[in-house]
């Protein structure tokens, strides 16, 4: 499969869609079929990806938990459910304690 790309035009802006197809006939096929103007072989571009943060403030960690109150949070921190970032004196609770709690998997376990 070869990388192809076309452009058209969607709310007065040009855009440029990337596609795979087996040859030059197939993609400028598609092209003409979803209304776009057939460019030729290219690349996918990169894109940049932000990995998640390793922690999380007070705030977003209570939001990502089902919007527990602080009294909670700090229970369970305290409890040694949740993780503190040592060094800090901001309260940032780090990733991998929030996805351990079972809580966190039955909210993002679908359905």
């Amino acid at each position: 499969m070869q990388i192809y790309s076309a452009i058209t035009i969607a709310d007065g802006n040009i855009r440029r869609m990337w596609y795979e197809a087996p040859g030059e006939p197939e993609a400028k096929a598609f092209a003409v079929k979803v209304g776009a103007g057939f460019e030729g072989p290219a690349v996918r571009p990169q894109v940049a990806c932000e990995p998640p943060p390793e922690a999380y403030n007070e705030e977003a960690t209570r939001r990502l938990l089902g919007g527990i109150s602080k009294s909670t949070l700090y229970r369970e921190i305290q409890d040694g459910k949740l993780e503190r970032v040592p060094g800090t004196r901001r309260i940032l609770i780090t990733r991998s304690s929030i996805e351990a709690r079972p809580q966190w998997r039955a909210l993002t376990t679908p359905s």
